[in-house]
């Protein structure tokens, strides 16, 4: 039933108003940041009073509900209708209005127990529940707003003049159209509920508590009630941890509660997606609060194995890699990693991280396929070896130098590493990720050779879009290097490399890669290491790229010509054989 209704219609069903498990806590009285007046004070002096004084209709935002025989189920409009029960309490209502919270007993106790004439409101900055908090508060300034006023006629205002849409949905869509009239809730709906369920559940009394006398009785509910309010302490510490930048960053996961209820649920090695029902089905069927007790504990302990592996340089960097160049589902990786019983070692961890690298699946992995392992890397290695692999594979390109990096700050802090900063891999704005060419590919002397004459290729064309074979050949000390010199001896092997192999790039952010433009090395060299200069226009970045290690020891080298080229392309091949134990 979709219909305008005035509040003492609303009052006036004689029905029991339920505030739902998942449903917050009453927070009106807080001010909301950026306005002048909280909600309370808004509604009074703002709408109500105003109204009574012009005996104007006020019409208020609709309460969405689910209505049977004996209750009226909340599900939007919980703050507004327990203030105007405060409000009405406040003013002397005869009317019989019973509020009930499924879950928060204690409020449930207050807004039953409440006389205005008997009752102590006032503030109490210590109070330990947040809803009595509130609720006093509401009270406090109801009574600074209406002290004056001729309660009784403003009583009868209100119930006859606030006026609003009354929606009645089924219940079997209450959920759904809660996390929907809600926004960025409807994502956290199952956990609230799980929460919510936790609780209850790990506050129950045991079976035998009736028989038990009335001092032991008020001895287990204290202790009953002192465990449900640490446990709702730590879960909302685990969803800020969850919902900071730097966590959300690293596991690359925006769910409110991160990974944590979700991969608790395999546990049970279920492929079912998180819902409510489901994780009640799997941990809480038993309804009794030992059930209850150990999942929360079970949720405590992986909550820590998350928490230990940011704290962990190295391992934070293995994991943020995995989570960004692994092939497959990263719920593969975090249950292997996260959710096992025995948790996998640091050496099985990096053994993971490497052959993530070769392209690996998570199955090739954790199975030790041998086979894929060698393929995958005879593929990859053919690929590095490749002069041409910044224009037909830069991909592969990307990929080493980033684990290149990732490798030198886990040396770092006498080899406990340094967090490694994955903004470069993560972000697809000018911020992002290039590849530089240490030497510029624009002082690269191209000649070929056609017909028997020399001609440089990208050479003067005449309008005929010929190439004038007479163009001047730039030389050496114009600070050109030729093709021909891109070659070193290495152990008696003759190492051919050229601008676009792996031995004249390195990795680097989009906008430091623009600003060197097609400067020489030692250009390049001086802007990467020298403070801004406001009045060189060449010298005016601070290179954020200053934090990968591997570009920094590439441009920390005296020189860089050919035979530099040639001899790092054979050192990166040689260390990528070493780092494979091939």
């Amino acid at each position: 039933m979709n219909a305008t209704i005035t509040l003492r219609e609303y009052l006036e069903k004689g029905k029991t108003f339920v505030i739902p498990n998942y449903q917050r806590g009453y927070v009106w009285g807080k001010k909301s940041k950026g306005k002048d007046l909280d909600a309370v004070s808004y509604m009074l002096e703002k709408s109500l009073i105003p109204g009574f004084k012009n005996n104007m209709p006020i019409f208020i935002q609709g309460i969405t509900v689910t209505e049977n025989d004996k209750e009226i189920i909340l599900i939007d409009g919980q703050q507004r209708t327990t203030f105007f029960y405060l409000l009405l309490k406040y003013l002397g209502y005869n009317g019989n209005v019973n509020m009930k919270y499924t879950i928060r007993e204690e409020s449930y106790k207050f807004l039953s127990d409440l006389d205005i004439n008997k009752t102590d409101f006032s503030e109490n900055p210590n109070e330990k529940y947040q809803d009595i908090y509130f609720f006093k508060k509401t009270l406090q300034t109801i009574d600074y707003y209406l002290k004056q006023i001729e309660k009784e006629e403003f009583c009868n205002y209100i119930l006859d003049y606030v006026r609003f849409l009354y929606i009645d949905i089924p219940d079997d869509k209450a959920t759904k159209v809660f996390s929907m009239m809600n926004g960025s809730k409807a994502e956290m709906k199952s956990e609230e509920l799980i929460k919510a369920e936790l609780l209850r559940l790990a506050s129950l009394n045991d079976s035998d508590f009736d028989k038990k006398g009335e001092k032991e009785k008020n001895a287990i509910e204290w202790d009953n009630n002192m465990l449900r309010s640490r446990y709702a302490r730590e879960w909302d510490k685990w969803l800020q941890w969850w919902n900071r930048d730097d966590v959300k960053k690293l596991f690359r996961c925006s769910n409110v509660m991160g990974y944590l209820v979700s991969s608790y649920l395999q546990t049970k090695d279920k492929d079912k997606e998180l819902s409510f029902d489901v994780f009640k089905n799997e941990f809480l069927h038993e309804q009794n609060p030992i059930d209850a007790k150990k999942t929360f504990d079970g949720l405590r302990r992986l909550q820590k194995r998350f928490e230990d592996a940011f704290n962990n340089p190295k391992i934070y960097n293995w994991v943020g890699a995995i989570l960004r160049i692994g092939i497959g589902n990263a719920n593969e990786f975090v249950k292997w990693y996260f959710v096992g019983e025995s948790k996998p070692s640091d050496e099985d961890l990096e053994k993971y991280y490497k052959r993530s690298f070769l392209g690996l699946a998570h199955k090739q992995i954790v199975e030790n396929d041998t086979d894929k392992f060698d393929e995958k890397y005879d593929e990859l290695y053919k690929i590095l070896e490749s002069n041409n692999l910044y224009n037909e594979y830069s991909e592969e390109a990307f990929r080493l130098l980033l684990r290149l990096n990732i490798d030198e700050d886990n040396k770092q802090e006498e080899g406990k590493g340094r967090k490694f900063d994955f903004s470069i891999w993560d972000r697809k704005d000018s911020r992002g990720r290039s590849l530089e060419h240490i030497y510029p590919k624009s002082k690269v002397l191209h000649k070929e050779f056609e017909n028997g004459k020399r001609i440089i290729k990208n050479g003067k064309v005449d309008k005929n879009g010929k190439v004038d074979v007479f163009a001047k050949l730039p030389s050496k000390s114009d600070g050109y290097i030729a093709r021909a010199s891109y070659r070193c001896f290495e152990n008696s092997v003759r190492i051919e490399a050229s601008e676009h192999s792996i031995g004249n790039l390195v990795l680097l952010y989009k906008d430091d890669n623009s600003a060197f433009n097609d400067s020489s090395f030692e250009e390049k060299k001086s802007m990467f290491f020298m403070a801004p200069d406001d009045n060189d226009k060449k010298k005016k970045t601070i290179f954020k790229s200053r934090h990968l290690l591997h570009t920094i020891y590439k441009f920390a080298q005296s020189e860089w010509k050919g035979e530099q080229i040639a001899q790092n392309k054979y050192q990166t091949l040689k260390e990528f054989e070493k780092y494979y134990g091939k």
